[in-house]
């Protein structure tokens, strides 16, 4: 039979995410702070990710409904499915 909870289980879907700049000189996406947050949930703060030198960032997720929060972009809601990453791109304001 198969061992484990659920719980033990790591997703198999996630976020992709690049943030947009208008040239590759814009250093605001190079490890910017981002709030991920589901959507309808707790006031816990979400997660708190950075993202690597090219505002690029690969994070699991399990399936659900998101927001991502961070000082230099629009509020981005996103769904993360079962399975597969889902690509957002945001663009910096």
């Amino acid at each position: 039979g198969a061992s484990g909870t659920l719980v033990s289980m790591k997703p198999a879907g996630g976020l992709k995410l690049q943030l947009g700049t208008a040239s590759r000189d814009d250093r605001r996406a190079r490890f910017a702070a981002v709030v991920v947050e589901t959507v309808g949930g707790s006031e816990m703060g979400g997660l708190k990710l950075v993202t690597d030198s090219r505002g690029r960032l690969r994070y699991r997720l399990p399936a659900g409904e998101y927001r991502l929060r961070s000082a230099d972009v629009p509020d981005a809601f996103f769904r993360v499915g079962a399975h597969g990453w889902t690509a957002v791109r945001v663009p910096l304001s």
